[in-house]
């Protein structure tokens, strides 16, 4: 019995190693330093982690690593692979790593989140080591230096408007057509915001021949932070090339009319 029990505890003893074989390094970082978002809003990174050792004389062979990530709002959504997750990278190999960040609705304008994403070597027993020192940071990589970690800065600003209407600055429509649908984009820019319908109108200044079917109208639903497609149908069957007209839309929110929106379209025929 006190054999057996000193073998249990030689094997307790036994240190973890993390070999610095290998190079990390972020092929492809944040690309920034800072980026505004909004209330609601899902942001998606992806990032390449990779074994720069082919650049580093002192570590230059194939090793495990993994990532984590550090962050003072706590907004980490998921992680495509998982975080701590090892792999094996021979050097010159990479892998693509998405992180996805949700932004909660109770945000205040002026919140920050501070990410610092970073690559670590893992130990003998797959654990993710981020106290295992770089064996080269940054690395020259010409034109550039790679980081073993980069750092992002999430700002809240004010959603844009509950409803706002986009659309191209001129839309072409080709001569002949007898029902041309010009697209206007109908926008809830809150992501936090329920579905809302909107109702809509559009007139025309009736400078294309044989297109006298305006005004036209309609509603549709529109939820939180997405668009809605509706389009306006104009006649260029009796048409030449370069007639051209302008249409308005103007849209507001079905239930109360408190918020409303309007743009102007230039339609212009041509010989496609």
């Amino acid at each position: 019995m006190k054999k057996l029990a000193l073998c249990a505890l030689a094997v307790l003893l036994v240190p973890v190693f993390a070999h610095a074989d290998g190079d990390p390094g972020l092929y492809v970082d944040f690309g920034a330093e800072a980026q505004d978002v909004i209330p609601g809003e899902t942001v998606v990174f992806t990032l390449a982690p990779a074994n720069f050792g082919f650049t580093t004389p002192s570590c230059p062979d194939t090793d495990t690593f993994c990532v984590a990530l550090l962050e003072t709002a706590e907004w980490f959504d998921s992680a495509d692979p998982p975080l701590g997750e090892c792999h094996i990278l021979d050097p010159g190999y990479l892998w693509w790593q998405d992180i996805t960040i949700y932004v909660p609705c109770d945000a205040a304008i002026c919140d920050y989140d501070t990410l610092i994403f970073g690559m670590y070597y893992c130990d003998d027993t797959l654990g993710c080591r981020p106290d295992i020192p770089d064996c080269l940071d940054p690395t020259f990589w010409d034109p550039d230096y790679i980081y073993q970690k980069d750092t992002m800065i999430l700002h809240v600003v004010e959603s844009p408007p509950s409803l706002y209407i986009l659309q191209d600055s001129i839309y072409f429509v080709g001569i002949g057509q007898s029902h041309a649908y010009v697209p206007f984009s109908l926008c809830n820019g809150d992501p936090c915001a329920s579905p809302t319908s909107y109702s809509y109108t559009m007139t025309s200044k009736g400078h294309i021949p044989g297109n006298p079917a305006f005004p036209q109208s309609g509603s549709t639903t529109v939820p939180g932070g997405g668009c809605e497609e509706v389009y306006a149908v104009v006649n260029a069957g009796s048409a030449s090339p370069s007639d051209t007209d302008t249409l308005t839309i103007v849209a507001w929110d079905t239930e109360t009319g408190s918020v409303y929106d309007t743009c102007v379209q230039i339609v212009m025929v041509v010989d496609m």
